[in-house]
């Protein structure tokens, strides 16, 4: 979501005025890393007034989950062509965190950001909240098909292993990982995850 150049009183197609809101919210959050952002500073920011942030997003939160939203829906797109075609855990999820490292390598942690800050809780939408699922879903089914795990244990592996190319894309974004290191230490990460649920599962049935 690049952040267009902005004059003051330029008109913009409602859709352009929404996603310019969008990208200066997200680039304000990235550099305070933190909610909430200041309206002031988003209106500013995008060379507007505090009303007409308010006219699109009438409250905080609002904002917030639409980028949210916005992240999450280029991500699952993503995440959709690159597993088309692929079949086990290994390749399911290994093809998974690699697209998901890149992402936030290359954009920041902003899903990190909204999906885990305090000022979120119990505010994340019910749109978000699908999209993160359904992105989930298809690793889910595979580990517990593979590995036999409750369902319980088998989402923990997920969620285990989606933090793995979160972090790893977060120090890169930064600047503190190199990039094809940190993509290499990634898919060692995830498979170790993976190890650890085939023993999960093999101990179930031993």
């Amino acid at each position: 979501m690049s952040r267009p150049r902005l004059r003051r009183g330029q008109r913009l197609t409602p859709d352009a005025r929404r996603e310019s809101l969008l990208a200066v919210a997200g680039e304000l959050l990235l550099e305070q890393g933190y909610l909430p952002l200041s309206v002031q500073a988003v209106a500013d920011g995008a060379k507007v007034s505090k009303a007409l942030v308010y006219k699109y997003f009438p409250g905080s939160h609002d904002l917030y989950n639409g980028l949210l939203e916005a992240k999450l829906s280029v991500l699952e797109l993503r995440l959709d062509r690159a597993l088309r075609g692929e079949h086990g855990v290994v390749a399911l999820a290994t093809a998974a965190a690699e697209i998901y490292y890149r992402y936030v390598a290359e954009t920041g942690p902003l899903i990190h950001l909204v999906l885990r800050d305090r000022f979120m809780a119990g505010q994340v939408s019910d749109a978000a909240l699908a999209v993160r699922d359904r992105a989930a879903r298809l690793l889910v089914r595979a580990v517990r098909n593979e590995f036999s795990l409750p369902v319980r244990k088998a989402v923990a592996c997920v969620s285990i292993g989606f933090t793995m190319p979160e972090e790893c894309g977060r120090l890169a974004y930064q600047g503190d990982l190199d990039f094809e290191r940190g993509s290499v230490l990634c898919r060692e990460l995830v498979l170790g995850v993976i190890d650890v649920a085939r023993r999960g599962g093999l101990e179930a049935h031993g």
